[in-house]
């Protein structure tokens, strides 16, 4: 028979164990985008690009946080509970999505990982700007 000590030890483990499965299954490697080059579409200017940015992000509910030349901070709210910013820096030949801040999505930057929300809002974004591309490309011929 097992004693109620030895009972409370097996519980608090397995209590233990399980919340720490849990813990890093809620993480996975941060996506770092590589840059993405629009030099082969020629009629995409710096100008039309920021645009392309901002409805991109658009699509998918992205704030405009602060923008500056070459550069805009967007941000993903979700219901006040978990918030991503990220930086778009650009210029006539590309743009590059880059980690800014966030808020309750597990970030820990020494170890590039994430909540996986982050890389999902991330990627869409990516996919977005880069769909606002090609149509801004082939709005201007």
């Amino acid at each position: 028979m097992i004693s109620n000590l030895r009972l409370k030890q097996v519980l608090v483990a397995a209590s233990l164990g399980l919340a720490l499965g849990t813990a890093s299954a809620r993480d996975e490697p941060m996506w770092n985008p590589e840059r993405v080059s629009v030099q082969s579409q020629a009629n995409v200017t710096q100008d039309g690009l920021r645009t392309a940015i901002i409805r991109g992000g658009a699509r998918r509910n992205w704030t405009i946080l602060d923008e500056a030349p070459g550069e805009i901070k967007l941000k993903q709210s979700r219901n006040g509970k978990h918030e991503a910013t990220v930086k778009v820096a650009y210029d006539a030949t590309g743009y590059q999505l880059s980690y800014a801040d966030s808020y309750n999505l597990n970030v820990d930057l020494g170890r590039q990982r994430i909540h996986p929300t982050y890389n999902m809002w991330l990627r869409n974004l990516s996919a977005d700007i880069a769909s606002e591309v090609t149509l801004l490309n082939l709005n201007n011929k």
